[in-house]
């Protein structure tokens, strides 16, 4: 941790630790160290590991899904130029129906189980496809021209050429969509009240007016994010270095 990022996160824990103790109410805003001590009983209990794998799980078949479906889409877009066009109006309408439609939507469709996987598709896939859609446009004009002059064959391009150029694609565009995943993904499995998982927990805290719980869980959630962006970024740069040493 940076020495400029270790400075923010003290005086936010002083700040959160002052209104916790002006307010003096936990149901309101428990102090730090009341925090802590839920997050510690957590940690000690079987249910938060069932919780916890059950979430993430359920945000790993969305975020993969996603991933497979945009990847496929993303070739056959840079393979057949007019197959985009038919799928534009796709695209534009999955950015702009929201969230909590979706949620909705799927919850009456599958229930509470399968919902969360399903609006973790709907919402990850434009991330992945735009992203992908997006590395594509890059490609230079002398690189078309080259193809244009000289045809590869479908195999060859895909393999020498589409898949490399996405790779880091891949691995940059899944940190963001991995972050997301887990906001709606309990976002969820809260309005879904699904029989185990992280919301399933938040909202039993919420019930029981327990702040301190309430935060305990969010301490967790954005542990998990910082561990699965921390582990994207070393992956990143490893293909970074791979790809230059190579050229």
């Amino acid at each position: 941790m940076k020495k400029e990022h270790l400075i923010t996160c003290i005086v936010l824990l002083g700040a959160w630790q002052c209104a916790a103790l002006m307010v003096s109410n936990d149901i309101l805003i428990p102090t730090v160290t009341q925090t802590l001590s839920a997050l510690g009983g957590l940690l000690m209990t079987a249910k938060f590991y069932t919780a916890l794998c059950a979430t993430v799980f359920r945000i790993a078949c969305g975020w993969t899904l996603s991933l497979v479906c945009a990847l496929v889409l993303s070739i056959l877009c840079a393979l057949y130029p007019k197959f985009r066009l038919y799928f534009e109006p796709l695209k534009v309408l999955t950015q702009t129906i929201p969230n909590v439609s979706y949620i909705i939507i799927a919850l009456i469709w599958l229930g509470s189980e399968g919902a969360v996987m399903l609006v973790s598709f709907l919402i990850l896939f434009p991330i992945f496809m735009n992203g992908f859609m997006n590395r594509m446009d890059q490609e230079s004009r002398e690189c078309r021209d080259a193809e244009a002059v000289y045809p590869e064959t479908v195999k060859i391009r895909i393999v020498k050429k589409i898949l490399p150029e996405l790779a880091t694609e891949i691995l940059s565009t899944g940190k963001t969509a991995a972050s997301m995943g887990f906001k709606v993904g309990v976002m969820a499995e809260i309005l879904g009240s699904v029989p185990a998982g992280i919301g399933r927990q938040i909202n039993y805290c919420r019930m029981d007016l327990n702040t301190a719980g309430i935060l305990a869980w969010t301490i967790v959630l954005i542990v998990l994010a910082g561990l699965i962006n921390t582990l994207f970024g070393k992956i990143n740069q490893k293909v970074k270095e791979e790809q230059g040493w190579k050229d």
